[in-house]
């Protein structure tokens, strides 16, 4: 027996989706994200003392020396579309969402 296509295509969606989602899962169950969480913690510590450190010395401290800031900027083509696209959907969602109880109502009204 000969699959169809879009039983190929989905069979193929969902296999990346499952994937997908045990890699997340078990990198989660792995401690992954509480250990990322636990370096940034370690590192704001040592700036700390650090800090407090250079105090104790007499030196003259600016605070911006001891500010760890992620700046990263993770936006580019592909996040700008995503975002566009779920506005986009969220607005015609919620025009359908008000139009169905609209009409609902307008039913309720007639009966």
């Amino acid at each position: 027996m000969k699959k169809s296509r879009e039983y190929r295509i989905f069979r193929f969606i969902f296999m990346v989706l499952l994937i997908s989602f045990m890699v997340v899962y078990f990198s989660e169950l792995a401690g992954y994200y509480e250990y990322h969480n636990n370096k940034k913690a370690e590192l704001t510590e040592e700036q700390i003392q650090k800090f407090e450190q250079d105090i104790k010395d007499g030196k003259e401290v600016d605070i911006e020396e001891y500010l760890v800031i992620d700046n990263k900027n993770y936006g580019n083509t592909l996040s700008k579309f995503a975002s566009s696209l779920s506005k986009e959907i969220s607005k015609f969602v919620q025009d359908g969402v008000e139009n169905t109880f609209k009409y609902l109502s307008k039913l309720v009204d007639e009966s």
